[in-house]
């Protein structure tokens, strides 16, 4: 238990870490008065990766309150 512990505290803080990144960068890109190709195409990448990734921290999250749910039973 104790390694799982250990394992899903390095891939929440990745997970989250790289969702917040993606979100700021694409805040940032979104103020740009006119973007070119490359910063729309950034701009579309980011968005959706901090989409998913939103999505993973609440699967994670979720698949870990189911874990300590079952483990209580």
């Amino acid at each position: 238990m104790k390694n799982t512990n250990y394992v899903f505290k390095w891939v929440f803080i990745t997970v989250a870490s790289l969702t917040f990144i993606s979100l700021i960068t694409s805040v940032v890109l979104s103020f740009s008065p006119s973007p070119s190709q490359l910063q729309v195409s950034l701009f579309e990448t980011c968005t959706t990766t901090w989409k998913m990734g939103f999505g993973a921290i609440v699967g994670l999250i979720g698949g870990r309150a189911t874990e300590h749910i079952s483990m209580k039973s």
